[in-house]
């Protein structure tokens, strides 16, 4: 048994949002006596902690403790879990803990932008073709939680953020894919080399016989490239590859060194644009490694509904499209958002800006937004970015963008709720922020 799974310690679980509290459910599960800690003195109740300790100072608990397990938002830098380690408490994330109490192989998907899709689409992919598959990690259902709930799992497709590669030791993918690297979570990690580097974690592990996956199309994962000690795939839209996936023409082929397969139009997958063209050609390369064979993978690829939040149709109301695009977070998902859709934007967007050059948007906003409306934070900062590209409200919330929207679109347009800011300004979650706009629309009579 080892130090994480054998139950006869005390461990402190620093953050009681969703991960923290399903690392205390597995915790509890295993033997191990719980101590919540969360600076929220309202936190939300958590049945698996034998103790909750809460506020701006908890420091004195942390000599009782026999190890500490911090949550993605939390930065492993910070004050609580650096006492922790000088007291000599092991600190590790939720991912981490899961990893060392499942022996169910993991799929695992990392990048700035689509790696919510591209699980969610493995999960559904792998489970059309037979498999009990659980689509966990960054997706919002945490690790600890799936293992918990489906124990006997052929695989676990696991969405892996930087965040939570900060705080792994021993985890180690089966397959890991990264899908693109684009500047994102400079404040946590410093610069775009100290991203590079939370990324490259996900196959820091890796055997001979572990596979890493790679955007030959992205120029931001070219780095990462000749890093693993496993075997090193790539996917890429047009010109072949000796083992991967590619399009050719109209067609994907997955190949494996042996031989190179068809595996189906890109006509019938069922997500339409660039973006998601790559994210089935990465889909196609981790099913091949799971034992998927290509005619297996049709079924999947071709009726996946797509994620909530994500480029998400909600309705047409008299003559206009509402999409939400909530989980937009920053410019380069806004990016690919514009760039799918052929009708007249109204485009809100703002909140939480990240520390990254939006100014690189005002050729695209030029070319595809008839309107700009402006919610959140950073309002001030993208009217200065994008002034004279687009006519320009700022409405401060979404029930005042929506109306605005309203009054300035025709038949025909599309109102496009894409933000590429956090949410953490106005909303707890991409999530909440897409509810609220769901609901608004839905509402409209």
């Amino acid at each position: 048994m080892g130090y994480w799974t054998d139950g006869n310690r005390v461990i402190g679980v620093f953050g009681l949002g969703r991960s923290g509290r399903a690392a205390a459910a597995l915790l509890s599960q295993r033997g191990f006596s719980v101590t919540g800690l969360d600076i929220r003195v309202d936190v939300q109740d958590c049945p698996d902690c034998n103790r909750i300790v809460t506020g701006d100072d908890m420091t004195d608990c942390l000599s009782s403790l026999d190890g500490f397990v911090i949550s993605p938002g939390i930065d492993p830098e910070s004050a609580l879990p650096s006492a922790a380690r000088e007291l000599g408490v092991p600190v590790i994330g939720e991912i981490e803990l899961a990893f060392r109490n499942t022996d169910i192989p993991v799929l695992a998907i990392t990048g700035s932008n689509g790696k919510t899709t591209t699980a969610e689409w493995l999960g559904y992919t792998l489970s059309k073709a037979g498999l009990n598959v659980s689509v966990a990690g960054n997706t919002g259902y945490p690790f600890c939680r799936a293992i918990i709930e489906n124990p006997d799992a052929d695989f676990i497709s696991l969405e892996v953020s930087s965040y939570q590669l900060q705080t792994i030791e021993t985890f180690r993918p089966l397959a890991a894919a990264i899908l693109n690297i684009t500047p994102d979570h400079l404040q946590r990690h410093g610069d775009i080399e100290g991203y590079i580097n939370a990324k490259a974690r996900i196959f820091m592990n890796q055997h001979d016989s572990d596979l890493l996956v790679l955007n030959r199309d992205d120029s931001g994962s070219i780095p990462l490239a000749g890093r693993t000690s496993g075997l090193e795939w790539y996917f890429g839209i047009g010109g072949s590859f000796e083992t991967g996936a590619f399009s050719e023409g109209n067609s994907i082929y997955y190949s494996d060194s042996i031989s190179t397969k068809f595996v189906i139009d890109i006509r019938d997958i069922s997500l339409s644009g660039l973006h998601n063209l790559s994210n089935a050609l990465a889909v196609v390369c981790l099913a091949g490694k799971a034992g998927v064979q290509p005619e297996q993978m049709v079924c999947g690829l071709s009726s996946f509904p797509g994620v909530p939040h994500r480029i998400e149709c909600i309705r047409k109301y008299h003559g206009v499209s509402f999409v939400n695009d909530s989980k937009s977070t920053n410019p380069d998902s806004l990016k690919v958002a514009l760039e799918s859709i052929s009708e007249p934007v109204t485009l809100i967007a703002g909140g939480m800006a990240k520390e990254t050059d939006y100014s690189q948007l005002r050729s695209l906003i030029a070319d595809r937004v008839k309107v700009l409306i402006l919610i959140g934070d950073a309002s001030d900062m993208l009217e200065k970015c994008w002034s004279g590209t687009a006519p320009i409200f700022a409405e401060g919330t979404l029930d005042n963008a929506l109306k605005r929207a309203l009054d300035q679109s025709a038949v025909g347009d599309l109102v496009l709720l894409s933000p590429g800011c956090a949410s953490f300004d106005q909303y707890s979650s991409f999530e909440e922020r897409g509810e609220h706009f769901r609901k608004l629309v839905e509402d409209l009579n």
